[in-house]
């Protein structure tokens, strides 16, 4: 009688275990909804900018964060170190009406070629003829290797082709601010670039 009195509340108290750890797991039990993906905020460089000096056929504003680094020819990199990106820098003396043509034809088919990666490809324009400067701006939607490429003459003598590139896989989500960034300071190099010794 005993024993079954002691399997009796054994029973019990195993049900009673069993129940108030359910209740238990069931009462904190909350609506679980999974955090986005997120990425690290990007600190990103100033806007203050000084006329950049050199024995190159062109200058322009450079930002007071950013590095030149001058190569042969005049080509060069416009470094950003802090949110490592560099705008490459092409430079050509135009030789002639068909040396012209041919370098605009280059640079435009070198700007679609990105249109395999890219979403999609905007153009825009630029005409200053005080300062004999014409030029196209061209900003690639997607995860294309760049966001952004330009290229700038006078028509006549000078030629400058811009291609935007940061050292890290192309993310476009990840990297909105900072291309959004870097693509003002394209368009502020563009706007602020003067040629030397630019004749009709």
């Amino acid at each position: 009688m005993k024993t079954d009195a002691y399997k009796g509340l054994r029973f019990l108290f195993r049900i009673t275990l069993t129940l108030s750890f359910l209740l238990s797991i069931n009462a904190c039990k909350e609506d679980y909804i999974p955090k986005p993906k997120g990425n690290f905020r990007i600190g990103l460089p100033g806007t203050e900018y000084s006329t950049l000096k050199t024995d190159c056929p062109y200058s322009f504003d450079l930002n007071n964060e950013a590095k030149w680094v001058q190569k042969e020819d005049c080509w060069a990199d416009v470094l950003y170190p802090s949110i490592r990106a560099n705008i490459q820098l092409t430079y050509k003396n135009i030789e002639d009406e068909n040396h012209f043509y041919r370098i605009v034809k280059e640079s435009q088919d070198l700007a679609y070629k990105h249109s395999v990666k890219a979403d999609g490809i905007g153009e825009r324009f630029y005409e200053n003829r005080e300062k004999r400067l014409y030029g196209v701006m061209y900003q690639m939607e997607g995860n294309a290797a760049t966001s952004s490429q330009f290229f700038v003459t006078d028509s006549a003598h000078h030629f400058l082709r811009g291609v935007l590139y940061f050292y890290c896989a192309p993310n476009a989500d990840s990297l909105k601010p900072v291309n959004s960034y870097m693509q003002d300071e394209m368009v502020h190099l563009i706007e602020s670039l003067e040629w030397k010794n630019s004749l009709p």
